[in-house]
């Protein structure tokens, strides 16, 4: 009987260590996850997280596609002032939730509807985000990563937002609306 009770004991005594390793490793993993969303430079060159589109000063490739309302669009559509871009992939959690400050920004953009230019990635559920999209932008939907559009703006993340100068060259651009809103406040 004695026997059992020390096995018991070593036992209870092995699962204590083991426990307070795991929390220490833990609480490292997570000051550490600490320092990057405080201070992303430190562990990213540039003072910033990737682009998720064509950066400043870069200008987009030709494209020619067809929007969802059935009319041709290229990249003359940035050839007479500035325009607002957006690309939102169907599913994608971070488009969920910043799509309604993207439809208040689109609303709200000088040129209204017919100098915003929102792409629509995904096969199924890209029909109800066009829908939603429409009375603000001229709307296009590719059903896969990599379309004609998508490829002229560059976007490797989603949602990519970006002001777009006559010419195709990018002038802001960004994941947030605060990254394009910027720009239209330096003007």
């Amino acid at each position: 009987m004695l026997n059992i009770v020390a096995v018991l004991v070593v036992a209870v005594g092995v699962l204590c260590v083991l426990n307070t390793v795991l929390t220490l490793g833990m609480a490292r993993r997570l000051r550490t996850q600490n320092e990057l969303l405080a201070n992303p430079s430190r562990f990213m060159p540039g003072n910033h997280f990737p682009p998720v589109m064509r950066v400043a000063g870069e200008r987009t490739s030709a494209f020619s596609t067809t929007t969802v309302d059935g009319a041709p669009v290229d990249e003359t559509f940035f050839d007479e002032t500035s325009a607002l871009v957006a690309a939102f992939s169907v599913g994608c959690a971070a488009c969920e939730e910043r799509f309604p400050e993207f439809l208040q920004f689109a609303a709200a953009f000088p040129g209204g509807r017919e100098r915003v230019l929102a792409l629509v990635i995904g096969a199924e559920g890209a029909e109800e985000k066009a829908e939603l999209l429409k009375p603000v932008a001229t709307v296009v939907v590719e059903d896969t990563h990599g379309g004609p559009l998508s490829t002229s703006l560059g976007t490797t993340a989603y949602p990519a937002l970006g002001i777009i100068e006559p010419g195709g060259v990018v002038r802001a651009s960004g994941t947030l609306i605060q990254d394009v809103a910027i720009a239209l406040e330096k003007v």
